[in-house]
């Protein structure tokens, strides 16, 4: 056998080939940028407290905090005063913002609610549903007039 034959033992093994390195840093690459993805994300966005999001906003987390004087507070005054109580559910629900309709006195917030509800074998369990909250313009201030029926803390009145 010639020097040029001879097989050489590597004790370390195997060496890298530069495919498998570049597979290796793209699979680095794509979990850091995962991880920076989902340590970023934006939570919940706060909309000023004037505008029709910002009212429906406050309303409903009024609601979540048990706080029934808060949320009276974003309805009109007359429905606040005259107001029959009724018991808010106890469901966990999100609201996710579709759009928004303003007008010089009414606006529309169109929104998706989510109910989480039941913990299965894989997981809870989520229903959603397109509703809409109508407000009005009183003295200035936006004011919800209609609600999606999971987040209304007043009786309808029935007008005799």
């Amino acid at each position: 056998m010639s020097e040029t034959d001879e097989v050489v033992a590597h004790p370390q093994g195997r060496r890298w080939s530069p495919v498998m390195i570049g597979l290796i840093a793209v699979v680095v690459i794509v979990v850091v940028v995962a991880l920076i993805a989902v340590f970023t994300r934006g939570g919940t966005t706060a909309y000023p407290a004037d505008s029709p999001e910002g009212v429906v906003q406050r309303y409903t987390q009024a609601l979540v905090d048990g706080d029934v004087d808060a949320a009276l507070s974003y309805l009109p005054p007359d429905d606040a005063v005259a107001c029959e109580r009724w018991e808010t559910g106890s469901g966990d629900y999100r609201l996710t913002l579709v759009r928004s309709t303003v007008r010089d006195s009414t606006a529309r917030v169109e929104v998706i609610v989510s109910e989480v509800y039941g913990g299965g074998f894989l997981g809870p369990d989520e229903y959603q549903s397109d509703d809409a909250f109508d407000l009005t313009r009183v003295d200035g201030d936006w004011k919800i007039a209609m609600m999606p029926w999971q987040f209304r803390i007043c009786a309808e009145r029935v007008e005799p």
